[in-house]
Order: C-alpha cells, then sequence, then structure tokens
C-alpha cells in the first residue's frame, strides 16, 4: 500500500487554512456586532479576531512563535 502523504498534508493544510478564515471571518462579525452596540468593546481601534488570528495557527503548528 503507497500512502501519498504529501497530497494528505496539502489537502490538510488547505482544509485548516479554510477552517480559519472561517473562524477569522465569525469573530470579526461578532467584534463588529459589539463595536457597533456596544462602547466598552474596545481593541486599541482593531477587531477582537485581530488580537486571537494567531492563535488557531499557533496550535495547529502553522505559525512559529
Amino acid at each position: 500500500m503507497n500512502v501519498k502523504w504529501t497530497e494528505i498534508e496539502n489537502a490538510t493544510k488547505t482544509t485548516l487554512t479554510n477552517v480559519e478564515g472561517e473562524a477569522v471571518h465569525a469573530l470579526n462579525n461578532t467584534a463588529s456586532q459589539f463595536a457597533a452596540h456596544s462602547t466598552s468593546v474596545e481593541g486599541a481601534g482593531r477587531p477582537v479576531a485581530a488580537a486571537f488570528r494567531f492563535m488557531p495557527r499557533r496550535m495547529l503548528g502553522l505559525e512559529r512563535g
């Protein structure tokens, strides 16, 4: 049996990148809603998701820090 690890790795990276993008998009939308409806949500002028963008990549080993 011949396993094509490179293809599996590439497909996994693509899938995880897409999941990360969707999560960041959802967090940005949520942060935008909070910012529009609450004066207590401040992120130094940035959406809340920007502060957490590195976390999924770091946990999955895609980002070194």
